[in-house]
């Protein structure tokens, strides 16, 4: 299967082992002064090494790879004691990773194992503003003094920061937005967002867009989106954002409805339309 896993630079790669020890799940080991990656059922896919290392040689990308495995993880790291899986079980808590977190616990149960305590505030994270977070709000959330209530239900929200990982994209109706979209649309938040989760991205301006690409294959393919709605401006280097969103599709091999939002540049809605 396809899915997103670290992929080391060796020329980069001086051997310090700090991504090693960044990594609780054991997925990685130092050998012949190199780090490697040894398990992909234990590399779970998410990055936490990344910010270990020093010289920049750990990305993530999307390849095939072996289905990570929760319980084959656990069976890894518990012979390495208690602390390695607290740091463990920290990581899927910091992440968002309820589905995972909820099998390893289960296993843990199964095994009688304690459970050590994990959700004390981490010092750890590499960037604490990019940590997965689900606030889906019920309808009797506070509104704020002008009766409006966000509807925004995670974050982060920017494409290079997301895991597609994040059981919030499960099954999810997906609104891909280019950056100008909501400064433009007087009603963005209370019209097109609620029952949408978001990501925004700009075709024009961001680097890296081969990333962006492979998470929105990511979030078709193995988190099965259910629908992904595009919204972007009327402005032509925006139609980046439709091609590649059509691109991942034709590339993920599986048939997801996208539907097209163009937005004028005075915030009115130029067009709308399944395409």
């Amino acid at each position: 299967m396809e899915r997103q896993i670290i992929r080391i630079d060796e020329e980069r790669c001086d051997g310090c082992g700090l991504c090693v020890q960044g990594c609780p799940e054991g997925a990685l080991q130092l050998i012949d002064g190199k780090a490697r990656l040894v398990s992909e059922i234990t590399c779970d896919g998410l990055g936490a090494c990344i910010g270990d290392c020093p010289q920049g040689a750990i990305t993530v990308e999307t390849r095939e790879a072996a289905p990570y495995d929760e319980r084959a993880t656990v069976d890894n790291i518990l012979p390495l004691g208690a602390n390695t899986l607290k740091a463990h079980l920290k990581h899927l808590h910091e992440h968002g990773q309820t589905t995972y977190l909820d099998q390893a616990i289960a296993y843990l149960q199964e095994l009688n194992v304690s459970i050590p305590p994990y959700k004390e505030p981490s010092m750890h994270h590499a960037c604490p503003g990019s940590a997965p977070r689900d606030f889906s709000r019920p309808a009797a959330d506070p509104v704020d003094r002008d009766g409006l209530q966000s509807q925004l239900t995670q974050w982060p929200v920017q494409l290079h920061l997301i895991s597609p990982m994040n059981p919030v994209f499960q099954g999810a109706d997906l609104l891909l937005a280019a950056d100008c979209c909501a400064f433009s649309l007087p009603d963005f938040n209370q019209r097109w967002l609620p029952g949408k989760k978001l990501a925004i991205a700009c075709p024009k301006l961001d680097r890296d867009q081969e990333i962006y690409m492979d998470k929105l294959v990511a979030l078709i393919a193995e988190a099965q989106i259910n629908t992904l709605t595009v919204m972007i401006m009327e402005v032509p280097c925006c139609g980046g954002l439709l091609r590649m969103a059509q691109a991942a599709v034709e590339r993920a091999g599986r048939k997801v409805p996208i539907k097209v939002i163009v937005v004028g540049v005075q915030g009115d809605v130029k067009q709308e339309a399944w395409v």
